[in-house]
């Protein structure tokens, strides 16, 4: 987002936000190489809405493949700032065939708070750090 000059809040929003058809997902999964990328997108005329569709759209594919692999119950739930970005969630929501669940929770401290409670645990069976 930044190298779009887009702020990480709006990218959700403004991958819908293209005109014409849904662009491609691009096919870059290093840092590096999708920073060079999205560059080369641009320079060929793409507007910075449809990068963003692209790599919201190559994301959504991403996770799906990884569920495919390792299935998936109804009652499935996708944590961390991931599951924060409409372009991506809106996008895998119909490939698993299942509805987003609204949630008051902050699904990006789920992993903080699972962490926490595991060293809370470890913590009361004696088998936490010793000072």
């Amino acid at each position: 987002s930044d190298l779009l000059g887009v702020s990480i809040n709006e990218v959700g929003d403004r991958s819908f936000t293209y005109e014409g058809e849904e662009p491609e997902a691009v096919s870059s999964t290093c840092v590096v190489y999708a920073k060079s990328e999205a560059t080369g997108l641009l320079r060929k005329g793409w507007s910075t809405e449809e990068v963003l569709a692209a790599y919201c759209k190559a994301m959504a594919e991403r996770i799906y493949s990884l569920i495919e692999r390792l299935g998936i119950n109804p009652e499935f739930a996708v944590t961390g700032g991931m599951a924060k970005n409409r372009g991506v969630m809106d996008r895998l929501m119909p490939l698993i065939k299942l509805e987003r669940m609204k949630t008051e929770w902050d699904t990006q401290i789920a992993g903080a708070v699972g962490a926490a409670l595991f060293g809370y645990a470890l913590c009361k069976r004696g088998k936490g750090r010793k000072k």
